[in-house]
């Protein structure tokens, strides 16, 4: 697997490195730098806070994430390529759902957030069904829209039962990733990417002084 400090390769397509502690906030951190003013992008380049770049993104996340299977990945991946436009249109909506989703887990109390979610990830829920099995589970509907709909699922999952305030934001330049920090001991996304680039600049300073 090719990697670097703050993210991986899965299945050809860059993704941030699963480091928030539940899926829900590692969907919030396929996007860095929030909060941050944007950067000078020359025209026609990805903008390079951002790790949903295709439907194909979000698909994978979904099944590098736990949410869904290799071969459902692979089957909605084909497909989307003979529905380019409808694939568009489920990016644009993963991406409304990740900013509305930040907002909630940053602040629960905030009604007009919780509003705008809860109408989000309402269609979702509404696809539930019970698989039987030996051991039964939910499973949502087999649409192209299914990588969206496992996502808004663990994110309802996820404002309702995680630990909120426990949800910190990494304070590293041009990050703003979230973690769940139940020990109040944590203080960098990672130590590996945003903690060794704070330790690098302290010691520069140092050295200045």
């Amino acid at each position: 697997m090719v990697e670097g400090p703050h993210w991986i390769e899965v299945r050809g397509l860059v993704l941030p490195r699963p480091v928030g502690g539940h899926p829900a906030l590692d969907f919030v951190n396929t996007r860095s730098g929030w909060g941050e003013p944007a950067p000078a992008i020359p025209d026609g380049e990805p903008d390079p806070r951002e790790f949903l770049r295709s439907y194909d993104h979000v698909a994978v996340f979904a099944e590098h994430a736990g949410l869904l299977d290799a071969a459902s990945v692979a089957a909605l991946r084909r497909r989307a390529a003979t529905r380019p436009r409808d694939a568009e249109d489920l990016l644009a909506a993963a991406r409304e759902l990740r900013s509305r989703l930040r907002a909630v887990l940053l602040d629960p109390r905030d009604q007009r957030a919780v509003r705008a979610l809860s109408r989000l990830v309402q269609p979702a829920l509404a696809q539930l069904h019970l698989v039987p099995g030996d051991q039964p589970r939910w499973d949502v509907g087999g649409g192209l829209d299914r990588p969206l709909s496992a996502i808004a699922w663990t994110a309802a999952q996820a404002v309702t039962g995680a630990d909120l305030a426990s949800v910190h934001t990494c304070p590293g330049h041009d990050c703003g990733w979230l973690f769940l920090d139940p020990r109040g001991r944590r203080r960098w996304c990672s130590m590996r990417s945003c903690g060794n680039r704070a330790k690098v600049a302290a010691h520069a300073e140092r050295q200045r002084a």
